[in-house]
């Protein structure tokens, strides 16, 4: 079976370039700088993978839905999946499955890693993603484009937006992050080893991921307005108020709360041991 990556050159490209060699799959990678095109590596592989930026990935799909041949599967990577979906459906008469792999390149092994599969057309090749991933060890989830996406304004839209915020807000108190490492808390190191990775990372993604989500609004308004509404708390110096705020959101959280202090915990055990 041929697996043909347009956009392979890129590091998801080539991580699952790797990912599927190792499991015997005849991989064509189709780029900018490669001799094949993208349309020939369509026209030539049982399996065809969209796997560029989110901001042209629906330009893609229409140039090379119509060379998928129609018992093959058309794939795409990218971090939202509603449009993609839609396009490859539209463009093409292939098997459509989306697929979002919720990590980044810098992993080295798939096991306990998360991969989102949208089906949108064939239940074959969704049998077959999902008998590869979880056989390597893989956490399969499948859902709509529509949940995925909605999901992901939480999982990402918010996690990016509130560590891009903060990060903006200790450049504008102009803070040392140098010298507050020297008074830091082991949870504040934790926070900051987040917020330095996201701000490590290729803006235009990040972007991308915020802006074209449909979703992300709703999600960003409702944060403004719970820091809003604590902001207050605090400024009022209501104490009461802010015991029955943070009372709120814990019991909200509910039994998840000792499971998430045990893994931090354990990561704030294993951060101590590696600043020693």
């Amino acid at each position: 079976m041929k697996i043909g990556i347009i956009g392979g050159t890129g590091l998801m490209g080539q991580w699952f370039k790797r990912f599927f060699e190792l499991r015997g799959y005849e991989v064509v990678i189709s780029g900018r700088k490669t001799s094949i095109s993208m349309e020939d590596c369509a026209k030539d592989c049982d399996i065809v993978i969209v796997s560029v930026p989110i901001d042209c990935t629906v330009d893609i799909i229409k140039k090379i839905g119509p060379h998928v041949k129609e018992e093959s599967l058309l794939m795409d990577f990218t971090s939202l999946k509603t449009e993609p979906v839609k396009a490859m459906l539209k463009y093409s008469k292939a098997n459509v499955l989306g697929m979002h792999p919720v990590f980044g390149p810098g992993v080295q092994i798939i096991r306990n890693q998360t991969i989102v599969l949208t089906p949108g057309r064939g239940k074959k090749w969704l049998e077959w993603a999902t008998n590869l991933f979880e056989k390597a060890g893989a956490k399969v989830r499948v859902t709509t484009p529509e949940k995925h996406d909605e999901m992901m304004s939480i999982i990402q839209g918010m996690t990016h937006f509130t560590a891009i915020s903060i990060g903006y807000a200790l450049k504008d108190l102009g803070v040392s992050i140098e010298e507050s490492m020297q008074y830091t808390s082991p949870i504040y190191k934790l926070r900051m080893d987040t917020i330095g990775r996201i701000l490590n990372q290729d803006p235009n993604l990040y972007a991308d991921i915020e802006i074209m989500n449909p979703h992300t609004t709703k999600v960003t308004d409702a944060y403004i307005k719970a820091s809003q509404k604590l902001q207050s708390l605090i400024e009022k110096k209501d104490k009461k108020g802010f015991v029955k705020y943070f009372n709120d959101a814990a019991n909200f959280i509910g039994s998840f709360k000792k499971e998430a202090e045990e893994y931090s915990d354990y990561i704030v055990e294993k951060l101590v041991r590696k600043r020693k």
